[in-house]
């Protein structure tokens, strides 16, 4: 053994020794210092050294083993394996007593010790590492509770305690291990805490509290299991690993023994709790929050879900995790399945083949919660194959429940929709089988959770179809299985399933072949399904699956637009019409099927329809059913009419297949709108071919004709023009007996023989037939013509004026052809006619077999009629009326517009249009022309444009033929050119030069006119007239309805004969026209004025057009211009009906006539000018509005020309939009939408010049502009950047805050929602986390300067709350960089504001609180705490937390003049709020400023006389003082002291109190140094005659000392002075302050004052003399005390004035004041000064006085009772005497201290006051002071006489018996009696037992005790009682007869 080697043993042995000679309680203490030592010699290379050293360590476990309480070093032994110098055999040794240390510490020491456990863990052999982290987890638990109240600090402070989390290494070391800990379960809850498939948390608890009733523990079993008790007791088996956990895992978390469930729930609630203490990024500390939400134990569970909503914000819609990491995910997915693949296996076999290392997955619950994130990342969605694994696991996972399999599904729809095509297209497949397996076999289960997971399924594989379509393209049995489950799925999948069909069908889209043949088949079927959603699914299918030609879909999706559900109808109509381009998509031609091919299709889906058409089979039988529903039927035919429209060359169109379709659509079943879109079809076929048409059906008449009496009009009129059509092919002759049939059904007017409608259309259709036989084919007799004629003239005269419209119309039709086949003189009578007609018939039999059923003769039916309608006309008409003329007929059809109907008005309107279209001359033109400009005055617009239209015939030249009007469904030129989708008028009018018809040669009065064309005279003339007539007479009359009839009928010349050459010429008359119009107050004539602007444009060269367009940008832009006066009548109407409200005395104010009749009642003439003014006002606004049509129907013609226009037009038009007109808004958004194709990008454009036309508008002088520009500023500024508006901001917040004060309620109301606009912008701009930092910068150093200049000190409360709440916002939003700047003006005005905002009202309060009842300090303290509840005070509070050394210097000069000039209460306390705040967070940076704050402060204070602001000045400066200088702090104490001394006010006291008070709190330790100063003059202060400056000083002295007397004695030398001068002033409040500072001091002073008695004695008895003031008895109670306790020093003095009998002598000179109160406080002084003076006679020096006094009371009581009140009141001036009770007490006094010689002398006189005071009368309390004075009187004469009382003096204590005798007979008082008793018993032993008294006074004596002890309930008198008849009786002689006399 070497040296060193031997010396190491050596030493350890003398350590060794001395260890072993430790006692055990020093043990402890030993080890501490030893043990570490000796571990560390382990590092010595010597063996022996390493023996020597464990042999050591034996022994010290040997004796620490069993005494847990002896301790461990636990730092020492952790910083020893810290050490870098240990070596690997030291550090095993330390981690081993490390161990054993944690076990032995307290849990605060155990974590003390978690930062260095886990310093550098990452870098610890594996083994350490979990030994160490296992002891850091038990250090934990003290956070269990949270974090302790000493350790609370910011997540940053507290993370930094612990340097192990900087390490990402270290950092993630723990985090796994803690998540190791958080899955743990103990053994004991394993199987029974771990829920089941289907079982709840609190549900496994139940199960394990009940086992722990029936059972034992349970022991941990090999291999890291555990074993399980069963109801025996014997173990059963392993019991499994937690769920997420490895075997391995188990016993790293374990160690040496598992913990118990408290200790685990404390050890999961620390590391929770330590996590979100230390703020732990959400992403990292995730899966240890999702485990504890999901741990069986309540507490664990609950903190959890706290942190994972607070931390981690999982349910907001912006988490703080990540959940994109894909790190995090992975983690997540390993956690959910651990190590172990999911199968279908057992549970158990898995369990027992699994390897320790291998995870198991997640528990249930823990796997819910991961797949309810996994449902939320779309990383997650990617994550393969874990996905996979992970739906699978949910579905067919053995421990997997409902719940589980349904978030699988959704897990599964959320992959398919997120998931990347590169990972999911490879897995697809499979996971399509195993959805469609489970389908398959949940089938049969009806409950919610499978009927749940069946329609995630559905959903699943829907949304899979989405991204891997060519798994179901060529397999349609999954179509078809989802279609049948939509007839058998219950309703709750049902939805789940449509959807997911619906979905499908994006895979099957494009398919082909056999695929799309079964599809078709399919979906056949599933559309006549009774399942709705079947029908739905299907014609969706049909839909977006073929292109819109497809012919299968098309039917479909028309047998789809029948259906009875909505929903389904609604599909089927959208899949019959075009589909929309998708946005942005260019536009592409749509293709419909052919006609053919449809046609062929629908007849083989119904073979109903494959019959043949009527035409080839004869007759067609009306009474077969209908072979669809006829909605439909309606579909189908309205889609075949459209594919027959596209395809106008398919020579099939007329084919005889379409024909059928059309004609079993008019069976008798079918409804009416079905007839009517049938019949209308049939007629487009027989307008396009109308011989091949007719051919087809001429044998068909009959059928036709029955369609004639259909109940709808539109079904009649489109038979009749089908009849006129067939006429083509019919013979003359068949034709002639039809037409007679026709007349034959109407020539009876008699309605109840013929209904309404056989007669309307038997009359409509006799018009189209003689029209088209007017045409030569066929050709009829002019004699049948003429009879027709005839028949129709005669019912222009029906009753009913509907039928004589529909005459008129029918006469009308015929008289488009030519002139009516009516002669102009007389034609012979019906009769006759008839009867030519009858014979010629009758030569044609065929014809009459064929067409004519069996009925009465036509002859004598038409003679019944003629005679009839003959007999009326003679009775009722002017004969030439009932000549059938052309004339005749014309007049009666102009009889008719002035018909009440409108709709007979209209069609005989347009019947003598079409009259003078055929027949152009003057004698149909002239009553024509008259009768429509008659219809001026109607104020119908359809009568309007329907006269429009019949002048346009009359003048020639429409763009309609004939052959249009009577073969078509023509119903109007407008929609006529409508319905050929013509674009613009101006294209029509361009249109109808190029027109070329197939059909016969049109009347050549319809055509468009050229340069070859030439008009009749009369036309001519007509056209002359008619321009006259409209151009310079009704568009320019007085009355509103003319001009826009005039208006109307100008824009249908220009529109339908616009190329006319009379009107050509004219166009600049009639621009000038409709530019009149633009003003009109008429909305109609304003649209039709702006409507005729465009047509004039587009007909107009390029000089006009560019005239036109300067006019009306002169009327947009408010210019003058030209107006053409109007003349005025009465009825002219000047304003709109209501505009101008009613008259004084009821009526409107709208016309002319009733304006004048206001102004002359009123007797102002020239109001009427006003009225004017004002109509001219409206009509420039209606000016604009027509205008704004006008150019919005140009707009898009102009093109290029408007191009320099656009920058002025802009900024006006942006203005118009928001005009408060409803409809120049509306105009001028049509000029906006036609001008500007984009508007972004236009308004950026000329966004300056916008602004600049708002701007100015905004200060205009109409407020409508004013109204609108705010409107439309509101609306730029949405999201303008700060370079836009950097030039014009401050002129935007100026116009805003002027218009939030306008005069217009709504204008203000706009200015508002601009000022919240403008608002939101400058926040956003003044905002430097979205606004670069200078741009913010130089936003706030524009706003904020001009909203405190103009807003803030506005005199407007509503621009003032709006500027507040801007600054409010401002200063919030932005930085201190921003702010800083501008914090001496911001913090001066918004101080201002605190006041300037209040209540004006509450000063009013104020000011009257007294009078009305209220506290004022209270009502000022609610004001001021108002104050601080509002923004102002918020901002003032981010002023001071931005405030630095430099904007101090600013500042505080400002803050300095508030503090002085400040108004209102609330500005005053706001300043001295704000100097406190700025005090405490700028802290020393306010030291150079102090001096300044001190001094406003101050100065302003003292003048100040509200306590409030005075008590928030103080608070302030004390604030302040903190950071004062010394010299300055003592001369504010000083000031505050003199505040007090000098003469003032009570406000100056309590300012001076308020001061020093907050010194004393504020700046305690700078105030330490000034106390001599202030607590002496605090003690005397605390006196003060005002309660609350009493009680401000008051609270500093008890603040300021701890010990009264002890600073009693300290400060005396300071408090005499102050007190003297106190006594000496000349004010009566500080002498009584003074003297009750004096009273106190006395009381506690001690030993420190008789010093100073003399002298205060002196200064007080110098006082007393003079005048009485209130509260002088405080002078008396002064020298009281100070006689008390100074009783020597002034009993010694050699002054005469301080002596003692000074004091006696002054005290009885206060007696003889007149005051009461006084001399009861002179008594009492007295008293006191008498019992102080014990030792010295002072009795004849007070006796006088009060031995008086009893006897003066008893003559006072006796003068009282014997006077009256009036006497009583004359005596209130006299003196009165002394107060008894004193009285009594100070001659106690006095006689106690008498010398013998004059207790004898004064004896006599005091024993008689004494029987005076005795008497009865007096209060019980005067009688027991009496009393008590007695017993001293007897005690005194004793004394004197030294042993009995002499002879004499006897006789006097005898005589006071009877008076204490009378006092022992009051029962009342029990206290009375005993006092008197035990007086009774001194006299009588004075006077040896009362021998004195006579017999009978000593009977009387025993008698009344006897009776006392009798009868009085006390027990104590009674005792007493019984000992004074003892002594009675021993004196007066004889035991027997005291026996005799007491009671038996």
């Amino acid at each position: 053994m070497s040296a060193t080697a031997q010396q190491e043993v050596d030493s350890l042995d003398r350590v060794l020794t001395r260890l072993a000679t430790t006692e055990e309680t020093n043990l402890e203490k030993v080890l501490s210092r030893l043990l570490p030592v000796v571990l560390g010699q382990l590092k010595s290379p010597h063996e022996t050294t390493k023996k020597k050293v464990i042999e050591m360590l034996s022994h010290v476990n040997k004796r620490v083993r069993g005494h847990d309480q002896i301790k461990l070093p636990l730092n020492a032994l952790l910083d020893l394996y810290l050490t870098d110098a240990s070596t690997p055999l030291v550090k095993n040794f330390a981690i081993v007593y490390v161990e054993m240390a944690m076990e032995r510490s307290t849990e605060d020491q155990q974590a003390a010790a978690v930062a260095k456990l886990l310093l550098n863990i990452s870098k610890q052999s594996g083994q350490h590492q979990h030994t160490l982290l296992r002891l850091a987890i038990v250090g934990l638990e003290s956070l269990a509770q949270g974090t302790p109240k000493h350790q609370q600090s910011t997540e940053e402070e507290f993370a930094a305690r612990y340097p192990f989390l900087q390490s990402t290494a270290d950092r993630v070391k723990f985090l796994d291990f803690a998540t190791t800990v958080m899955l743990y379960q103990p053994a004991a809850l394993l199987p029974r805490v771990m829920p089941t498939a289907n079982q709840s948390p609190a549900e496994a608890l139940g199960q394990l509290i009940q086992s722990s009733i029936t059972g034992g523990p349970l022991a941990r079993g090999p291999s890291g299991g555990s074993l399980s008790r069963g109801s025996s007791g014997s173990a059963v088996g392993p019991l499994p690993t937690p769920p997420g956990l490895a075997r391995q895992d188990v016993s790293l978390v374990e160690g040496k023994a598992a913990p118990s469930v408290n200790v685990l729930q404390k050890r999961k609630l620390g590391i929770l709790n330590f996590t979100a203490a230390a703020g732990l990024d959400p992403g990292a500390a995730l899966l240890l929050y999702l485990i504890a939400a999901a741990d069986p134990q309540d507490s664990v569970s609950r903190r959890g879900e706290e942190l994972l909503r607070k931390r981690c914000g999982l349910d907001s819609p912006k988490p703080s995790v990540n959940l994109e990491d894909s790190a995090l995910i992975a983690k997540l997915f390993h956690l959910f399945q651990g190590s172990v693949q999911p199968s279908m296996g057992s549970a158990s076999q898995e369990a027992a083949a699994m390897p320790d290392d291998h995870t198991l997955p997640a528990g249930v619950l823990l796997q819910s919660r991961l797949m309810n994130l996994f449902t939320k990342s779309t990383a997650a969605a990617s994550f393969f194959p874990g996905t996979v694994q992970v739906i699978l696991s949910c579905v067919y996972g053995t421990t997997t429940t409902s719940r589980l399999k349904q978030q699988g599904m959704e897990f599964a729809v959320w992959v398919f929709k997120h998931a990347d095509d590169a990972q999911l297209q490879p897995h697809s497949n499979v996971i399509l089988q195993k959805l469609l397996q489970l389908l398959n076999e949940e089938g049969a289960s009806s409950d919610t959770p499978t009927l749940t997971l069946r329609g995630f399924t559905y959903q699943a594989v829907g949304q899979l179809a989405k991204r891997a379509p060519q798994l179901f393209q060529k397999d349609t049995d999954i179509a078809a299985q989802f279609f049948s489950a939509l007839s058998v799925e219950p309703p709750g999948v049902r939805a789940a399933l449509q959807e997911a069909v619906s979905t499908l069908a994006v895979a099957y889209k494009g398919c082909s072949g056999d695929a799309a043949a079964r599809i078709e088949q399919l979906l056949l079927g599933s559309i006549t399904s009774p399942q709705e959603a079947s029908r739905l699914c299907a014609v969706q299918w049909a839909n977006r699956l073929f292109p819109f030609q497809h012919v299968p879909a098309r039917y479909i999706c028309a047998l789809a637009a029948g259906d009875i559900k909505l929903e389904v109808r609604e599909e089927g109509q959208s899949g019959l019409k075009p589909p929309k381009p998708q946005p942005g998509a260019a536009q592409m031609k749509v293709t419909y099927p052919q006609l053919a091919a449809m046609v062929s299709y629908t007849q083989s889906r119904q073979p109903a329809l494959q019959q043949a058409a009527a035409t080839a089979r004869g007759s067609l039988d009306k009474s077969k059913p209908l072979p669809l529903p006829p909605k439909a039927y309606l579909a189908l035919i309205a889609f075949l009419r459209e594919c027959r429209q596209q395809h106008t060359d398919d020579p099939q169109s007329v084919s005889q297949d379409y024909l059928s379709v059309l004609e079993h659509a008019l069976v008798k079943d079918a409804t009416g709108e079905l007839h009517v879109t049938a019949i209308q079809a049939l007629l487009e076929v027989a307008s396009d071919s109308p011989e091949q048409c007719a051919g087809l059906y001429r044998g068909q008449l009959s059928w036709l004709r029955s369609f004639l009496i259909h109940t709808d009009a539109t079904a009649r009129d489109t038979a009749g023009k089908l009849c006129g059509i067939v006429m083509l092919a019919v013979k003359p002759e068949s034709a002639e007996a039809f037409m007679t049939e026709l007349i034959a059904g109407f020539g009876d007017h008699d309605v109840k023989k013929n209904k309404f409608e056989v007669q309307d259309g038997y009359i409509g259709g006799t018009g189209y037939v003689l029209a088209q036989a007017m045409t030569g084919q066929p050709a009829l007799f002019r004699e049948a013509q003429q009879q027709a004629a005839v028949a129709l003239f005669d019912a222009l005269k029906h009753t009913q004026h509907a039928l004589a419209a529909t005459a008129a119309a029918a006469l009308g039709c015929a008289g488009l052809r030519g002139p009516l086949p009516l002669p102009d003189a007389p034609i012979p009578s019906a009769a006759s006619a008839a009867e030519k007609l009858q014979s010629s018939i009758e030569a044609a039999p065929e014809a009459k077999q064929s067409i004519l059923p069996p009925q009465e003769p036509l002859s004598a039916s038409l003679s019944s009629t003629s005679t009839v309608r003959g007999t009326e006309a003679e009775s009722s008409s002017p004969a030439c009326d009932d000549t059938a003329s052309r004339q005749s007929a014309m007049r009666r059809i102009v009889a008719l517009t002035k018909d009440k109907d409108v709709k007979v008005v209209q069609r005989a309107a347009m019947a003598a249009g079409h009259c003078c279209a055929g027949n152009p001359v003057k004698s149909v033109l002239d009553p024509a022309l008259e009768a429509l400009f008659a219809l001026g005055f109607n104020k119908n617009e359809d009568v309007l444009f329907t006269v429009g239209e019949a002048l346009c015939f009359a003048f020639g030249g429409v763009p309609v033929s004939a052959d249009i009007v009577l073969r078509t469904s023509f119903h109007s030129i407008a929609t006529w050119l409508n319905s050929k989708e013509a674009g613009t008028m101006s294209e029509a009018v361009e249109g109808v030069q190029d027109m070329d018809t197939d059909s016969a040669a049109p009347s050549p009065h319809l055509n468009g006119h050229n340069e070859s064309s030439s008009d009749s005279a009369d036309q001519v003339a007509a056209q002359d007239q008619i321009i006259k007539k409209v151009m310079q007479e009704l568009v320019f009359h007085s009355r509103a309805e003319v001009r826009c009839a005039g208006c109307v009928w100008l824009l249908s010349l220009i529109s339908y004969t616009g190329k006319h050459p009379k009107l050509m010429p004219l166009l600049p008359d009639i621009q000038e026209a409709f530019s009149h119009l633009l003003g009109d107050q008429n909305e109609l004539t304003q649209e039709m004025a702006s409507r005729g602007m465009s047509v004039v444009y587009s007909l107009g060269d390029e000089s006009a057009q560019k005239q036109l367009l300067d006019g009306l940008m002169g009327v947009l832009q408010g210019g003058a211009r030209k107006r053409r006066a109007v003349k005025l009548t009465g009825e002219t109407q000047v304003f709109e009906e209501g505009s101008m409200g009613e008259a004084p005395g009821g009526g409107s104010l709208s016309t002319y006539k009733e304006l004048c009749a206001l102004a002359t009642d009123m007797g102002q003439p020239d109001l009427v000018y006003r009225f004017m003014d004002l109509a001219n006002h409206h009509a420039s606004i209606n000016s604009s509005r027509g205008a704004a049509f006008g150019f919005a129907s140009i707009a898009k013609l102009a093109g290029e020309q408007l191009g320099p226009y656009i920058a002025k037009l802009v900024p006006k038009l942006y203005r118009y939009q928001y005009d408060p007109n409803a409809r120049v808004r509306d105009s001028m958004s049509h000029i906006w939408r036609a001008l500007v194709a984009e508007p972004k990008k236009t308004v950026d454009e000329h966004f300056g010049a916008i602004l600049q036309e708002l701007l100015k508008e905004m200060g205009g002088r109409l407020w409508r502009n004013r109204e609108a520009s705010c409107n439309a500023l509101s609306d730029l500024l949405q999201g303008r950047r700060w370079p836009e508006l950097k030039e014009k901001l401050r002129d935007i917040w100026t116009m805003t805050l002027r218009a939030a004060d306008d005069i217009k309620e709504s204008v203000r109301g706009a200015a508002t929602i601009l000022g919240k606009t403008l608002r939101n912008l400058t926040l956003r701009l003044c905002d430097p986390q979205v606004t670069p930092t200078k741009e913010a910068q130089e936003a706030v150093g524009l706003a904020l300067p001009l909203l405190l200049e103009q807003g803030v000190t506005s005199q407007v409360a509503e621009v003032r709350a709006m500027g507040l709440d801007m600054i409010a916002k401002m200063v919030k939003a932005s930085g201190p960089a921003q702010i800083q700047p501008h914090l001496a003006d911001l913090s001066v005005t918004m101080l201002e504001s605190l006041s300037g905002m209040e209540d004006s009202r509450l000063n009013y309060i104020e000011q009257h609180a007294n009078s009305l009842g209220l506290d004022s300090d209270k009502l000022e303290n609610a004001r001021v705490n108002a104050s601080k509840a509002s923004p102002m005070n918020d901002t003032l509070d981010l002023c001071a937390r931005y405030a630095n050394g430099k904007t101090l210097d600013d500042m505080v000069p400002k803050l300095c003049a508030l503090v002085k000039r400040g108004i209102g209460l609330n500005t005053r306390t706001g300043c001295a709020r704000f100097i406190i705040s700025l005090t405490t967070r700028q802290g020393a940076d306010i030291k150079p400023h102090t001096a300044a704050f001190i001094k406003a402060l101050v100065t302003t204070a003292r003048a100040e006389k509200s306590s409030t602001v005075q008590r928030s000045y103080a608070q302030a400066a004390g604030s302040v003082a903190r950071y004062t200088s010394e010299a300055r702090l003592a001369k504010l104490v000083e000031e505050a002291v003199a505040m007090y001394t000098t003469p003032g006010d009570r406000e100056s006291r309590l300012m001076s109190g308020m001061l020093v008070r907050e010194l004393q709190k504020q700046a305690a330790e700078a105030f330490s140094g000034q106390t001599s100063q202030a607590l002496p003059l605090a003690f005397i202060a605390k006196s003060d005659e005002d309660s609350a400056v009493a009680a401000v000083w008051c609270e500093i002295w008890e603040e300021g000392t701890t010990s009264i007397s002890a600073a009693l004695r300290m400060y005396m030398a300071d408090l005499v002075p102050l007190i003297t001068a106190g006594l000496s002033s000349q004010q009566w409040g500080q002498k009584k302050a003074a003297a009750k500072a004096l009273t106190d001091l006395a009381e506690g002073g001690g030993d420190a004052l008789p010093p100073h008695a003399p002298a205060l004695i002196a200064t007080l008895l110098q006082e007393l003399p003079g005048r009485l003031w209130d509260g002088k008895e405080a002078m008396l109670s002064a020298v009281a005390a100070v006689s008390k306790a100074a009783a020597k020093a002034v009993m010694s003095s050699t002054q005469p004035s301080s002596s003692s009998k000074a004091v006696v002598d002054a005290l009885m000179t206060a007696l003889g004041r007149k005051k009461q109160t006084y001399r009861l406080a002179a008594l009492e002084a007295l008293q006191t000064a008498l019992e102080s003076f014990s030792s010295e006679d002072h009795f004849e020096s007070v006796a006088g006085p009060l031995l008086a006094t009893p006897l003066q009371h008893t003559q006072a009581a006796t003068s009282t009772s014997g006077q009256g009140s009036a006497e009583e009141e004359q005596d209130e001036d006299k003196e009165r005497p002394l107060p008894l009770l004193p009285t009594l007490k100070a001659l106690q006094a006095a006689w106690q201290a008498a010398y013998k010689q004059t207790a004898l002398k004064q004896a006599p006189s005091v024993a008689k006051a004494l029987q005076e005071s005795l008497q009865p009368g007096f209060s019980w309390q005067i009688h027991a002071a009496a009393l008590k004075t007695t017993q001293a009187f007897v005690v005194k004469l004793q004394e004197a006489e030294s042993a009995s009382v002499l002879q004499e003096q006897a006789v006097l204590l005898t005589d006071l018996i009877p008076g204490v005798v009378r006092a022992a007979q009051d029962v009342k008082i029990a206290q009375l009696q005993t006092a008197a008793l035990d007086t009774l018993a001194v006299v009588l032993k004075a006077t040896e037992g009362g021998h004195q008294l006579s017999a009978e006074k000593q009977t009387a004596i025993r008698e009344q005790l006897n009776a006392m002890i009798a009868d009085n309930r006390s027990s104590a008198v009674k005792a007493h009682a019984t000992d004074v008849l003892a002594l009675l009786t021993a004196g007066s002689g004889g035991d027997a007869e005291m026996h005799d006399a007491l009671p038996q």
